[in-house]
């Protein structure tokens, strides 16, 4: 995009979150408490937006504001990178939950890309709705209650709920003041899920959990209405230069759409990445490319992760290193705070040169992420990691998370200001690293080795799933998801590798002729879950 372009876009911010246009100060060393101001500073401008969804005005005052940002720090390059989505139109939903023929009172919000339509049936409850949680129970044509779990996420969850045969998921919100924590459940891709999913507070949930608990009879009538419709989200890029132009780059990034004001998730990450650009600008001896990306529509679907991903790696093969990725790298002053990272590169390295393994008090491998999260790496990142690419990704777990109350009192800033601060010098030491040491594999991941053939009915692909070592992996789980316009589904193929590791599958020529543009192959394997994802770009 054209500079004059951009700069009559940034039109649009609004005078509550306006910034000077002075450059900003690029001193790589400064205080804590400096650090402190400036991170506040840009969280109040963030806060002053309030709700940050893509594609909403909102959204776009947001970039806008981000991109001036990029801007004044003197990054280059400053650019938007449009995707299209399919956007979540909610039009009503209604809950009435009986106990003995009485009802509850209760609010309720409705889950992002929820199924629709009607549900009157009885009640069950899962706990936490993991897989051992069904053993024994029959929740066929009923109503699955499941709790939220910060170490289990809700879209497995309710994956597990559509598996089982539930025909709605009623979710405990886990919040104190019964709170309502909201959030996407399916996948974005198909638009509507299999079946409705509503939210509520925490001491209505204990509620029906003690009537359950008491052998009471206990029935939920559930109706939603939504529809999906096509929106359009922007990632926001800037660049600090390496050695050369074409030198090889990292990606530094953090995600700035929002559920409510969202301070903690993810306005944090937004004022990390733009302290450590601030930082990183001052060194003016760089070897390695810093590529930064305020990533859109995470809260969705991961979408502005992806579309990085595939338009700057699948089909750019642009050199990039690895990601660095400030998912909620603050949030109060208790709490989970996590930093997990991929194997055998340096930056584990220079994590821990910066002591960040000890400020986090969980420190480990990305791999545990999707074993713990039941499959899935719920940030921008998912796509780049199973890719086979180095990095790593902050994650610190709020009780006010995805709810009204994700405010900027809520934060623990001194924490943050020291993490930032650290992020600065880690990256000052990754910068030393040559370009070669990123290219060692994760030895927890898998590779891909595909091939494709146009054929009279459609695409033939075959594939043989190999671990890191090149080992052939039998009877492995492959996921062939075709999605057009950037992401919106037109096929997706489950299957299964032969003793050999290898399988084959055709796409039918009905869906590859789905779409305008934004054509896209996923291919992912695992055992019970994905260990690599390789996409292919189609024409």
């Amino acid at each position: 995009m054209k500079r004059s372009v951009l700069s009559s876009l940034l039109g649009v911010v609004a005078a509550s979150a306006a910034c000077t246009t002075t450059p900003e100060p690029t001193a790589s060393l400064d205080t804590p408490k400096a650090v402190e101001a400036r991170l506040r500073t840009t969280l109040e401008a963030l806060a002053a937006f309030g709700e940050k969804r893509a594609g909403t005005p909102e959204g776009i005052q947001a970039g806008a504001y981000v991109a001036k940002r990029f801007e004044q720090i003197g990054l280059e390059q400053v650019r938007f990178e449009a995707f299209t989505f399919p956007s979540f139109d909610l039009k009503s939903s209604s809950l009435t939950v009986l106990v003995e023929g009485k009802e509850l009172t209760m609010q309720h919000e409705t889950f992002a890309y929820s199924g629709t339509g009607k549900v009157d049936a009885a009640l069950v409850d899962l706990g936490f709705g993991y897989p051992a949680d069904y053993e024994g129970k029959d929740v066929t044509g009923k109503v699955v209650l499941v709790e939220r779990d910060s170490k289990f996420h809700r879209s497995s969850q309710y994956r597990l709920v559509v598996e089982h045969g539930g025909v709605a998921m009623l979710y405990i919100s886990t919040s104190p003041d019964n709170l309502i924590q909201v959030g996407t459940v399916a996948e974005p891709e198909d638009g509507i899920g299999s079946v409705p999913a509503i939210t509520i507070g925490a001491d209505d949930g204990a509620a029906i959990v003690s009537a359950l608990a008491s052998a009471k009879n206990v029935t939920a009538k559930i109706e939603v209405e939504a529809t999906v419709s096509a929106a359009s989200g922007r990632n926001v890029v800037g660049e600090l230069p390496g050695d050369s132009n074409e030198a090889p780059y990292l990606v530094l990034g953090a995600h700035y759409d929002t559920w409510m004001t969202g301070s903690a998730d993810n306005s944090t990450g937004v004022a990390t990445l733009l302290e450590t650009a601030r930082a990183m600008a001052a060194s003016t001896n760089r070897r390695h490319r810093l590529v930064f990306v305020a990533y859109d529509g995470e809260e969705l679907g991961l979408f502005g992760g992806y579309d990085f991903l595939r338009k700057h790696v699948v089909v750019g093969k642009e050199p990039m290193l690895g990601f660095i990725n400030f998912e909620m790298p603050g949030a109060g002053p208790s709490g989970l705070r996590a930093l997990a990272h991929t194997n055998g590169s340096p930056i584990d390295e220079a994590l821990r040169a910066a002591e960040l393994h000890g400020l986090y008090n969980l420190y480990v491998g990305m791999e545990l992420v999707p074993a713990m999260f039941g499959g899935v790496i719920p940030t921008d990142i998912q796509g780049m990691y199973w890719g086979g690419l180095q990095g790593m990704s902050t994650a610190c777990d709020s009780v006010y998370y995805h709810t009204p109350e994700d405010t900027i009192d809520k934060l623990d800033l001194v924490f943050l200001s020291e993490v930032a601060i650290a992020f600065g010098q880690s990256l000052t030491k990754l910068d030393e690293s040559a370009p070669d040491s990123f290219a060692v594999h994760d030895t927890e991941l898998w590779k891909l080795e595909v091939s494709t053939e146009q054929v009279a009915d459609g695409l033939k692909v075959d594939l043989l799933a190999i671990d890191a070592n090149g080992t052939p992996q039998p009877n492995a789980s492959v996921r062939a998801s075709l999605v057009v316009d950037d992401f919106t589904r037109a096929h997706l193929e489950e299957t299964q590798c032969d003793e050999t590791g290898k399988t084959q599958l055709t796409i039918p020529a009905a869906a590859l002729s789905q779409g305008n543009s934004g054509r896209w192959l996923h291919l992912m394997a695992g055992k019970t879950y994905p260990l690599v994802e390789q996409i292919v770009a189609l024409p």
